[in-house]
């Protein structure tokens, strides 16, 4: 009797089992996993590993970081400055000590500007983690449907090889001739050919899952979970989508972060138009005679006297027009783009919507019909050959057919979890 043939089962498709290795010794606190520890890791493993290890979410902190540094800086109080002067003619001495004044006007105005800068660097450093979320699931999913084909593959050239066996025994029955066991022996090296472009494959994307997860050397991280992750969630309509687009169009980090810079831009312009105003500044100080003693009493013998006065700008050579109409300019650059970003991030929230939704709606289309009648209409064929009553070639098309529609239901699975990445990633959202 031969062996029995490979059954493919939708289940076994879809779900990944977890690792049998254990682990011995793992100390407690030591900051890695059990499961880091084995080289399995689930989703949600991956991107909690990620999100502590990843240079990019340092970088998202120092973003925020140094905006608030910036915003700091426009908002500080101009220092003071001190002048000392010695007539030996006379001879007197004379300090004085000045505080401009001009910061006063504009204020307002840099603070806003300080306002928005953070406020960009927020939504950087959100659109930052949201994107290392998106590169993680992207990975995770990438290296599973890379080991799923793999898998179907080695089960498929394990079909072709025992049909080749069969077909040995029909051969030296009589029954078959040398041809048809020769077609089929070129199938089942076309299979094992495949499968060794599968493996290579599942072991580059395994390398990627690796680097989205700073896996810092050892034996590299197997992904465990089911590539209908979240396929069966209801995805809301396009009609209910566009209802709550206005809103959820204002949440978007791509958006608030050009939003922040129309905001920087106009408060930049209001502080050019305020620093125009010829602000004095205070000055005050102390003269003094030769005797060198400063003094602050008033009696008739007393040789110090106070300054108080004010020292005025005069706007002689430029009033100041060229730099508001720099900054107006770079203001209305900056709200131009604004309005158009809006028109752009409209668009690419509505079509991660639609690919989201249509690429859910395929995949379960693959799932529950596509897949389950090929693998039926192969076992048929398979039987029909194994008592005789079909030629080869009904076979060898069932086969063919299973095989590539085991690779687009496994190329459907991962445009979903793509469509769902980048979805998350212009949404903000961590996964």
């Amino acid at each position: 009797m031969l062996r029995p043939f490979a059954r493919f089962s939708t289940t076994a498709l879809l779900a990944l089992g977890a690792s049998s290795h254990q682990v011995a010794g793992q100390s407690a606190g030591s900051g890695t996993s059990a499961r880091d520890t084995v080289g399995t890791m689930t989703l949600s493993q991956a991107l909690a590993r990620a999100h502590r290890l990843r240079p990019q979410a340092q970088l998202a902190a120092a973003v925020v970081s140094r905006a608030r540094g910036s915003a700091q800086l426009t908002a500080l109080v101009p220092n003071p400055f001190a002048i000392g002067q010695v007539d030996e003619r006379t001879p007197t001495h004379q300090s004085t000590l000045t505080q401009p004044l001009a910061w006063l006007v504009r204020r307002r105005a840099d603070v806003g500007t300080g306002r928005a800068t953070v406020s960009r660097a927020t939504a950087d450093s959100v659109q930052i983690i949201a994107d290392m979320g998106r590169d993680v699931q992207r990975a995770f999913f990438g290296a599973l449907a890379a080991a799923e084909r793999l898998r179907l593959a080695q089960e498929q050239s394990h079909l072709a090889d025992s049909l080749v066996l069969f077909a040995d025994r029909r051969v030296s029955a009589g029954e078959i001739a040398v041809f048809d066991r020769d077609q089929i022996a070129q199938e089942a090296s076309r299979m094992r050919l495949t499968a060794a472009l599968s493996r290579e494959q599942s072991r580059v994307a395994q390398v990627d899952f690796a680097r989205a997860v700073a896996w810092d050397g050892g034996p590299l991280p197997h992904p465990v979970g089911a590539l209908t992750d979240a396929l069966d969630t209801v995805v809301p309509s396009a009609a209910e989508f566009a209802f709550a687009k206005d809103t959820t169009l204002t949440a978007l980090p791509g958006l608030q972060a050009v939003l922040a810079d129309s905001a920087a831009a106009a408060a930049r312009w209001r502080a050019a138009r305020r620093a125009q105003i010829p602000v004095p500044a205070i000055v005050i100080g102390l003269e003094w005679g030769a005797n060198g003693v400063a003094s602050t009493t008033t009696t008739r013998d007393a040789r110090a006297t106070s300054l108080v006065g004010l020292s005025m700008p005069l706007p002689i050579w430029n009033q100041g027009r060229e730099a508001t109409a720099e900054a107006r300019g770079a203001a209305q650059e900056a709200s131009a783009r604004a309005a158009e970003a809006r028109l752009t991030f409209a668009a690419q929230l509505s079509a991660a919507q639609i690919r989201a939704s249509e690429t859910a709606e395929r995949a379960r289309f693959a799932r529950d019909t596509l897949y389950p009648d090929a693998t039926r209409l192969r076992a048929g064929a398979v039987r029909l050959y194994e008592a005789g009553r079909t030629g080869l070639l009904p076979a060898l098309d069932a086969m063919r057919v299973e095989r590539d529609v085991a690779q687009i239901l496994v190329q459907e699975l991962l445009a979903f979890q793509q469509a769902r990445a980048d979805l998350n990633a212009i949404l903000g959202r961590w996964p």
